[in-house]
């Protein structure tokens, strides 16, 4: 990969952040918008603090904060290069965030706010929101099956402000102090399939977000290529995960696998039922002992799932919303 001669970079001393800040933000703003791809090399240190105008210590200040950061991996006698990290990855899935501030700049520049007066301003609100809403909104996430904690980790990761946990079968009158806290959310998150239910227990005033789940995309590819009637087992703590994977995987538009669920227990009563099927496909919660069981390993997949980018748009979307609205109101 050639080195580029020009990243389109401007430094303004008179910014309201710092002349590192602004090189490492636009970095990863170029970054995000696909303007430099995980592997794609960067400038020396001295080309783009020429280029830039600023001191050569300056930017190497820079670039060494973003190989800490994991946006940038430095290569002994080859160079600087965007890294292929997770890091990188989620700020590319994320860059909608960025659609929004160029949205959001568009009508600051309407009524005259320089890019100065805009960062700034943008700055003073993010303070703000961020001192109320880590105090005053309270966010629920009400599961049900084992692979409830994972999702529940996966969104709390994601949002990153603090998310309780409720299950479904705690929700109940004999739990009142449990229903309180449900009734109590600002927003109730729950996954698709449980929806309705999660919607009959909170007040008609309430927000409930639904999540939808599907297979990890490794998962879905060595599924996708094992031939027609294919004989999978789907293995999970109880039926109704097992249940749970078939739907994920049926809707992901797997239809030419012959699908048959059961659960853990059962499968303990019979573990011979392992050897009729051609794959065996547990979930996290049970992946040890069909390992231990299965008398041939190669066979054992391991059910992951990520949640979908449309669903966390709109949850942060309507977290933000909610957020601006318990400060203004």
């Amino acid at each position: 990969m050639p080195v580029p001669d020009f990243l389109p970079i401007v430094v303004n001393s008179s910014a309201p952040i710092t002349i590192n800040a602004q090189i490492a933000e636009q970095i990863k703003l170029l970054i995000a918008m696909g303007e430099l791809h995980p592997g794609d090399a960067l400038p020396t240190v001295t080309q783009l603090a020429k280029q830039v105008g600023v001191n050569h210590n300056t930017l190497a200040a820079v670039y060494n904060d973003l190989i800490s950061s994991d946006y940038l991996i430095a290569q002994r006698g080859k160079g600087t290069f965007v890294a292929n990290t997770q890091v990188v990855r989620n700020i590319i899935t994320n860059k909608q965030f960025y659609n929004l501030l160029g949205q959001a700049f568009s009508a600051a520049a309407i009524i005259g706010l320089s890019a100065s007066e805009f960062g700034a301003a943008a700055y003073a609100q993010a303070v703000m929101l961020n001192r109320y809403s880590s105090t005053s909104l309270k966010l629920v996430f009400v599961g049900c099956s084992h692979q409830s904690a994972d999702i529940y980790e996966a969104i709390k990761s994601e949002i990153k402000i603090p998310l309780s946990f409720l299950r479904l079968s705690d929700l109940n009158p004999s739990k009142p102090n449990t229903l309180q806290e449900i009734l109590a959310a600002d927003l109730v998150i729950t996954t698709a399939q449980h929806q309705w239910e999660v919607i009959q227990l909170t007040a008609p005033e309430q927000e409930v977000i639904s999540i939808n789940l599907k297979p990890d995309i490794q998962l879905l590819t060595q599924i996708s290529s094992k031939p027609r009637n294919t004989k999978v087992l789907l293995v999970s703590s109880s039926e109704t995960d097992s249940e749970d994977m078939k739907r994920i995987l049926v809707q992901a538009g797997i239809s030419h696998i012959s699908f048959q669920t059961i659960e853990l227990k059962s499968l303990e009563q019979s573990p011979q039922l392992l050897s009729q099927f051609d794959v065996i496909c547990a979930s996290k919660v049970v992946e040890d002992y069909i390992c231990q069981y299965n008398p041939h390993p190669q066979r054992v997949m391991v059910f992951n799932f990520s949640i979908d980018e449309s669903n966390m748009s709109v949850l942060k979307a309507r977290i933000a919303t909610i957020q601006l609205g318990k400060l203004i109101g």
